[in-house]
C-alpha cells in the first residue's frame, strides 16, 4: 500500500522472503493490539512477526526487500540547535500493514498499490502512526497538519482522509495508539494532550525553561505522563511525572544520570516507573515509584535473563527485542497482581510505597461491607501478614490496638516483638471494644484496611510510624451521631469505584470530627490526618482539589490558608518559582468564585506571592513586541476546509513577498536603525485555566446561560479587582485579551451601533431633504438594529439579573436603544417626527457613541475618572437631592396660592402668593407728575413667576436656587415674610455655602485618590468581559489559543524595576507587597541584590588579601634568611 507522498509507503506483505537470517535489526515497531510486530533490517530489508503463539521466540511471517530506505532522517522544517527531530515513519497497523520512509520518487511495482491522495496536495510526511481503532494518523511539520485516513471496504484496500487538522506550530509531536496528539510548544516549554477526535486539549503541562525536552512516554492507559528534560549546561536531568486527568506535576526527579530510556509499568498492579542510563558504559536499570521518585531500586534482575540488543519495546508489560536477527518476547511483569508485589518486595527488596491499588482493592471493601454487615467478627489476637509488614490486632475492655512488626532484609526473617509498632485506634467516645471492628484484611500493597463502626480506614507504615491513610464516612454530622446498625453503611460506598488511585477520603466528615480522641492518649488521628492531607504533596495533588472544595464548603478559613500555602510551598524552591509546579495552584484558582467572596484576604495574599514570577534569568535584548505584549505562541487545532488552505496559500505567499521584496527590507533596515529598542523580561500570569471556560457544555444552555470562568467572576468582587490590576499581570491578561480577540469584536460592535446611530439620526436631522423611501429605509433600519441591541441587553439581564438592575449605565443603554426604536414606529405610523422623543433619542444615542472610546487607550484614563468619580460621588448627590426636595416641599406649601388660579384669566383674589398678585404693575403718571393709583396695567404672569405653584416647578426653583440664582424668590418681600427670610438664609447656608463646597472638595480629593490606571483597566476587563460573555459562540470560548491555560508575556526590564522598586515602598496600597523572586533579583540588580554582591565582592578581596599576606609571610622569612646568609658570606671573605 503506497501513498503518494515522495517518502512514505504502506505496504501488504504477500510472499515471505527467506533473505533476513543474521541481519542486524535496525528497528522494530508493534502493532496498537500488541499482535504483529515488524522489524526494520540492514540493506533495506523489511519483516514481519507475529505474537500470536505464547512461544518467547516470535514467528516470522513475511519479509520483503525495498531499495532505499530512509532511517534516522532529520526533519528540517522542525530542527534547530537545541532540538533535532528525525521522522518517524515505521510503523505497523492491526491489520499487518507497514509503513516505511523512502528516498526514490519513481514508481513503486508492488502488486498491490494504494494510493493516499492528500487534500492539499503537499506531499510529505515526517510522523506516521496506526490507531488501535485501525485508521491512519499522519503529520506534515513543514505546513503543521494532520491528516487522518479510514479505511473505506473490508480489504483495506480503499482508504480516505476522513479530516485534515491545522496545528498551526510544533516542536516535537508524539502519536499515541489511542489517537492522543502530544505536542511540545518550545516557545513557552509547554506540552499539550490533544484528542484527534473531538480536537480538544486534554491536558497541559509546563516544564522548567532552563530545560529543554528530551523524550515522553505515556502510561498504557494515557494516564500518566513522564516527560524528560535535560540541561545540556550544568549536564542536569530532570524527570517529571504528570497526571494526564489534571496536568498537576505528582513528582519530580532532577539527577546528574544520563537517563537514556525510561517506561511505566504494571499500571494497574503496582506501578513503578523503570529506567536505564549508562554509567562507565554499563547500562543500569532502576525502578521507582512514580508518585514518589524516590529511594531507587536496583532492577537489573528483570534483565538478567534476557540478552537485549539496543533496539527493544515496553508495553503492556511486556518487553519486545531483538537478539542477532530474531525477535522476542517475554512478559516484564507477572500477570498475577499479588506475585508481582511478591516479586518486588522479596526479589526486588522494594520497600517503595504501591501508591496505584489493583481493583481487588475497592472489592475487598465493598464486598466484606455487604457480607459483614449482621455478623459478628473477632479480630483479637489475630496477625495479619503482607509481603514485608504483619499487621495485627489486640482488644482489650478500653482499647483497640492495631500493631505491625516490619519484615527485616538483613537477617532475613521479621523484626522482634520489641520492634513492634503500635496505635490505638478507638475513639474515645465508642465503648462497644468488641464491636467495634466490622472485617480487616492486609492489601496486597501492605496496606491496611479496617472496617470499623464508624467508617472503613486504611493504614499504612510511613517514616517509622503507623499512619491513617484513607478514611471514608460520608455520614453528614458528627460521629457520636452515626448508627451502624440504622445507617444503609452500604450505600455510602456504592459509588467507590476503582480507578489508578483510590477515591479521596471524606473529608467532610474528617473535618467535623478532627476533635475527636484516639485511645488514652487522646491521639488526633483525624486533626492529624488532615494535616498531612495538606503538607504531603502524594496528598496534594491527588486530593488537593477534593479537600479544597470540602473545607470550603465547611467555611474553615484557616485551613483553607494552610492549604493554599502549602500549594505556594510547592511552587518554590531556592527562592525561584517552579514552572512545572504552577498546576497546582489549580487546586486555588478552580475555587476562585467561593474564595474571591468568602475570603478575599487570602486570594488578595495569593496574589501578592505570585505578582512576579520570572520563568528565566535570560535577558531579551533586542526584542520585536511592545511592552506587557504576550510571548510565544499559542494554539488550538481545527479542520482545515478548501479555502481555509487557499486562505494560508496566499497569506504565505505575501509574507514570502514582503520577506525577498527589497522596498520592505529597506523599511526593516530604518526602523531597525532607529529603534532605540529595549530589553525585555519574560514573565508569566501562573493563573491555571483562570481565563478556561468548562469543556463540557450544553449548547443551546450555554447559548443562553453562558458558564463563567474565574475572570469574568473577578470583575464582580471590588477588593479582588483592585488587587489584581496593580499587578503588571492583570495589564498584561488584558493586553493579550484585547489583541487577541477583543478590539475585534468592539469595533464590529462600534461598527453595527455606528450604523444605527446614523439611520436615526440622519433621518430626524435631514428628513426634509430625502425622500419618503430612504427616509422608510433609514428608519426600518433603526428598528432592526435597535431590536438587535435589546437581544443583548435581554441576554445581559438573564445572565446577571441583579447585577444589571443595580447598574445606572445600563438604564442608560435602555434608553439609548428603545427611544430610538418608539419614535421610528410612532413616526412611520403617523407619518410625523415626534419632535421631542427625537430630541431625547438623538441626545442619547450620541453621548452613548461617545462612550465607546472609554475602551481606548489614549481616553480610557479620563473616561474611567469621570465615571470612577461618578459612582462614588452617587450617594452624597442623592443626599444633596434629597435636601432640595425637602427644602422645594417647604417652599411649596408656603408660596402656593390658596385658591387655583389660572395664568391666562385674572382671578381677583387678594392672596399674596397669587401669580397675578405678584405680577409686574405698570400705573399711569399725570402731566403733573401724579402717580394714579387706582388704575393700572397688569404685565400677565408667566410660569416662572410663581414656581413654587407646582411641587415639580418647585424642586427646579430650588435647584437653580442652588446655583446662586435667587429669581424664583424674587417677587417677595422677603422684609415682610420673615418665614421666607429663614427658609433662604437656611437653605443659602446648608446648600449653597457648606454642601456645594464639601461637593467641589469631595470631587477634587475622589479625583487625586482616583487611581486611573486601576481604573481603566477595570473598565476595559468589564468590556472584555461582556464580549465574552454576550457576543461570543460557546465554541468560541473554549479556543485554546484565545483562553489559554497560562500566559506569558514580555516586559521592558527599565518599566519592571521601576513598577518593583515602588512595590518595595510605603506607598504601595495593595494588601501585601509582593515576593521577590531569586530570578528577578537577578534580572533587575535590585538594590538588595547589588548590596549582596557588593559583599561578595568585598569578601572576595578579603580572602585574596588574606591569602596574598600568608604566601608573601615565607618569602619574606626566605628573603630575611638569604639576606642573612649575604650577611654571612660577606663576613666570611672579610
Amino acid at each position: 500500500m503506497t501513498s503518494n507522498s515522495d517518502n512514505s509507503h504502506v505496504i501488504s506483505f504477500e510472499e515471505a522472503l527467506d533473505k533476513i537470517k543474521n541481519k542486524k535489526i535496525l528497528e522494530i515497531n508493534c502493532s496498537p493490539n500488541l499482535e504483529h510486530v515488524t522489524a526494520l533490517h540492514e540493506d533495506n530489508y523489511v519483516s514481519l512477526w507475529s505474537i500470536a503463539s505464547q512461544e518467547k521466540l516470535l514467528t516470522i511471517v513475511k519479509a520483503i526487500s525495498i531499495d532505499n530506505i530512509s532511517i534516522n532522517e532529520k526533519i528540517d522544517a522542525i530542527s534547530d540547535d537545541k532540538h533535532v527531530s528525525i521522522r518517524k515513519i515505521f510503523a505497523i497497523s492491526n491489520n499487518k500493514q507497514v509503513s516505511v520512509s523512502l528516498k526514490r520518487t519513481d514508481s513503486y511495482n508492488f502488486k498491490k498499490e494504494i494510493r493516499l491522495k492528500f487534500p492539499d496536495w503537499q506531499k510529505e510526511i515526517d510522523f506516521l502512526s496506526f490507531r488501535d481503532n485501525g485508521n491512519i494518523i499522519m503529520v506534515n511539520a513543514k505546513y503543521y497538519r494532520a491528516y487522518v485516513f479510514s479505511v473505506k471496504d473490508k480489504n483495506n484496500m480503499k482508504w480516505a482522509c476522513k479530516s485534515m487538522i491545522e496545528l498551526q506550530y510544533f516542536k516535537k509531536i508524539y502519536i499515541t495508539s489511542k489517537g492522543k496528539l502530544i505536542m511540545y510548544n518550545d516557545t513557552i516549554n509547554e506540552i499539550t494532550t490533544w484528542d484527534i477526535d473531538d480536537l480538544s486539549a486534554k491536558t497541559r503541562i509546563l516544564i522548567e525553561w532552563r530545560h529543554i525536552l528530551k523524550h515522553i512516554e505515556i502510561s498504557d492507559d494515557e494516564e500518566l505522563l513522564v516527560v524528560c528534560t535535560e540541561n545540556k549546561k550544568f549536564k542536569e536531568t530532570n524527570l517529571y511525572v504528570f497526571s494526564t486527568e489534571t496536568g498537576i506535576n505528582l513528582s519530580s526527579l532532577p539527577t546528574k544520570l544520563a537517563i537514556d530510556r525510561f517506561h511505566l509499568i504494571a499500571s494497574n498492579k503496582g506501578e513503578r516507573l523503570l529506567y536505564r542510563y549508562i554509567q562507565k558504559s554499563v547500562k543500569q536499570f532502576r525502578l521507582m515509584d512514580p508518585y514518589s521518585l524516590i529511594n531507587p531500586v536496583n532492577a537489573n534482575k528483570l534483565f538478567e535473563l534476557k540478552q537485549i540488543q539496543e533496539e527493544y519495546i515496553i508495553k503492556s508489560d511486556k518487553i519486545i527485542y531483538t537478539n542477532d536477527g530474531k525477535v522476542l518476547i517475554e512478559k516484564l511483569v507477572h500477570d498475577n497482581p499479588n506475585d508481582w508485589v511478591k516479586y518486588l518486595r522479596k526479589e526486588l527488596k522494594d520497600k517503595n510505597s504501591i501508591t496505584t491499588p489493583s481493583k481487588e482493592t475497592v472489592d475487598v471493601i465493598t464486598k466484606n461491607i455487604g457480607n459483614r454487615l449482621t455478623s459478628d467478627y473477632n479480630a483479637n489476637g489475630k496477625e495479619f501478614e503482607g509481603k514485608i509488614l504483619k499487621w495485627g490486632l489486640e482488644l482489650d475492655d478500653k482499647s483497640v490496638i492495631l500493631t505491625l512488626i516490619d519484615f527485616n532484609y538483613r537477617t532475613n526473617e521479621w523484626n522482634s516483638d520489641d520492634k513492634k509498632k503500635q496505635l490505638n485506634i478507638l475513639p474515645s467516645f465508642y465503648t462497644d471494644v468488641k464491636n467495634y471492628i466490622v472485617h480487616c484484611e492486609v492489601l496486597e500493597n501492605d496496606d491496611f484496611v479496617t472496617i470499623t463502626r464508624i467508617g472503613v480506614i486504611i493504614w499504612t507504615y510511613k517514616l517509622s510510624n503507623i499512619k491513617m491513610h484513607y478514611y471514608w464516612n460520608d455520614w453528614d454530622g458528627r460521629l457520636e451521631d452515626f448508627d451502624y446498625e440504622e445507617t444503609k453503611f452500604k450505600d455510602l460506598f456504592k459509588n467507590l469505584i476503582s480507578g489508578r488511585i483510590l477515591p479521596a477520603s471524606s473529608y467532610e466528615t474528617i473535618r467535623r470530627n478532627s476533635d475527636i480522641e484516639f485511645g488514652e492518649g487522646k491521639a488526633l488521628l483525624f486533626k492529624e490526618f488532615m494535616e498531612n492531607n495538606i503538607n504531603e504533596e502524594f496528598y496534594l495533588t491527588c486530593y488537593g482539589k477534593d479537600l479544597m472544595k470540602a473545607l470550603i464548603k465547611l467555611k474553615d478559613d484557616k485551613r483553607i490558608r494552610l492549604l493554599g500555602k502549602s500549594c505556594m510551598e510547592k511552587c518554590v524552591e531556592e527562592d525561584n518559582h517552579l514552572i512545572s509546579k504552577i498546576s497546582l495552584l489549580s487546586i486555588i484558582f478552580e475555587n476562585f468564585k467561593e474564595l474571591s467572596e468568602n475570603h478575599p484576604a487570602f486570594i488578595a495574599s495569593t496574589l501578592s506571592l505570585i505578582g512576579f514570577v520570572v520563568p528565566t534569568n535570560v535577558v531579551n535584548p533586542k526584542p520585536t513586541t511592545s511592552h506587557l505584549s504576550s510571548y510565544g505562541k499559542y494554539y488550538h487545532l481545527h479542520k482545515l476546509s478548501f479555502l481555509d488552505i487557499l486562505i494560508s496559500k496566499l497569506w504565505n505567499r505575501l509574507i514570502n513577498f514582503q520577506i525577498s521584496n527589497a522596498f520592505f527590507r529597506i523599511v526593516r533596515q530604518v526602523i531597525e536603525f532607529y529603534d532605540v529598542g529595549h530589553s525585555t523580561t519574560i514573565l508569566a500570569i501562573p493563573l491555571p485555566n483562570f481565563v478556561s471556560y468548562p469543556k463540557k457544555i450544553n449548547f443551546w444552555k450555554e447559548l443562553l446561560l453562558p458558564s463563567p470562568n474565574p475572570f469574568t467572576h473577578s470583575n464582580k468582587v471590588e477588593v479582588i479587582n483592585e488587587e489584581f490590576y496593580r499587578y503588571l499581570n492583570g495589564e498584561a491578561l488584558l493586553k493579550f485579551k484585547w489583541n487577541t480577540y477583543g478590539r475585534k469584536y468592539y469595533l464590529i460592535i462600534w461598527a453595527i451601533y455606528t450604523v444605527f446611530l446614523c439611520s436615526f439620526v440622519i433621518a430626524a436631522t435631514f428628513y426634509k431633504n430625502i425622500s419618503q423611501t430612504t427616509l422608510s429605509i433609514l428608519l426600518y433600519a433603526t428598528i432592526c438594529l435597535g431590536i438587535w441591541h435589546l437581544i443583548f441587553e435581554m441576554r445581559q439581564f438573564i445572565f446577571a439579573p441583579l447585577n444589571y438592575i443595580a447598574s445606572t449605565w445600563n438604564y442608560f443603554d435602555l434608553g439609548a436603544f428603545l427611544l430610538p426604536i418608539i419614535s421610528s414606529i410612532i413616526w412611520l405610523q403617523c407619518n410625523a417626527m415626534p419632535i421631542n422623543l427625537a430630541t431625547v433619542s438623538t441626545l442619547l444615542l450620541e453621548i452613548k457613541f461617545l462612550l465607546f472610546f472609554r475602551a481606548i487607550e489614549f481616553s480610557g484614563d479620563y473616561f474611567s475618572m469621570i465615571l470612577g468619580v461618578a459612582q462614588r460621588g452617587f450617594s452624597f448627590l442623592l443626599i444633596l437631592g434629597f435636601i432640595i426636595v425637602a427644602f422645594a416641599h417647604s417652599l411649596h406649601l408656603l408660596l402656593r396660592p390658596i385658591i387655583d388660579v389660572s395664568l391666562d384669566y385674572p382671578s381677583y383674589s387678594n392672596d399674596p402668593n397669587d401669580p397675578w398678585n405678584l405680577a409686574t404693575k405698570y400705573n399711569t403718571i399725570d402731566p403733573n407728575g401724579t402717580i394714579e393709583v387706582n388704575s393700572s396695567l397688569i404685565e400677565p404672569p408667566t410660569a416662572t413667576t410663581n414656581m413654587f405653584m407646582l411641587m415639580g416647578s418647585a424642586i427646579a426653583a430650588v435647584y437653580i436656587m442652588l446655583t446662586g440664582d435667587t429669581n424664583p424668590i424674587s417677587y417677595w418681600d422677603l422684609d415682610n415674610h420673615p418665614t421666607l427670610l429663614i427658609l433662604v438664609i437656611v437653605f443659602s447656608f446648608v446648600a449653597t455655602t457648606y454642601l456645594m463646597n464639601l461637593f467641589i472638595g469631595m470631587l477634587s480629593n475622589e479625583i487625586g485618590e482616583t487611581k486611573k490606571r486601576e481604573s481603566y483597566l477595570i473598565l476595559r476587563a468589564e468590556i472584555l468581559e461582556e464580549i465574552e460573555s454576550l457576543y461570543m459562540l460557546p465554541h468560541q470560548r473554549r479556543k485554546e489559543n484565545w483562553f489559554p491555560f497560562i500566559i506569558f508575556y514580555e516586559c521592558y526590564t527599565i518599566k519592571l524595576r521601576e513598577h518593583v522598586m515602588y512595590t518595595k515602598k510605603d506607598k504601595w496600597t495593595g494588601y501585601k507587597k509582593p515576593y521577590i523572586s531569586k530570578n528577578l533579583n537577578e534580572v533587575l540588580l535590585l538594590p538588595e541584590e547589588l548590596k549582596k554582591i557588593e559583599e561578595k565582592i568585598e569578601g572576595k578581596i578579603e580572602n585574596i588579601e588574606m591569602k596574598l599576606v600568608s604566601e608573601l609571610r615565607p618569602l619574606k622569612e626566605k628573603f630575611k634568611e638569604l639576606q642573612d646568609s649575604i650577611e654571612d658570606l660577606k663576613t666570611k671573605n672579610n
